[in-house]
């Protein structure tokens, strides 16, 4: 792996971290107000998915850990995403993979440029 030090900023992922959080907040929101039966671990994930971006977009200006930028990786391969998808089967997900693909695709892309 790329041994670069970077920033959130370097690489411009805040505006994208922040609509996955939105995202995933909303859909959990969304079954909870709606009494729709989800998956409990699944939404725990969510949480913790959640608590992880926050914890990246909130000091902006540091120098990303390993950890991070296994994460960020995870995340722009879709990899995150295959999990957190089966909260709720009475939700229609056909077109999750297309509201996150675009932010996702250019994750992968700047990383890629960057070495990872």
């Amino acid at each position: 792996m790329n041994n670069k030090s970077l920033t959130l900023n370097d690489l411009d992922f805040v505006d994208e971290l922040s609509f996955f959080r939105s995202y995933y907040k909303y859909l959990l929101a969304y079954c909870v107000e709606n009494n729709l039966r989800y998956d409990g671990e699944i939404a725990v994930l969510i949480i913790r998915f959640c608590e992880d971006v926050e914890s990246i977009i909130s000091t902006p200006d540091s120098k990303l850990k390993s950890d991070d930028i296994a994460f960020l990786i995870r995340i722009a391969e879709g990899r995150v995403f295959k999990e957190l998808n089966e909260l709720s089967t009475e939700y229609n997900r056909m077109n999750t993979h297309d509201i996150l693909k675009n932010p996702r695709y250019k994750m992968f892309r700047v990383l890629e440029t960057h070495g990872y």
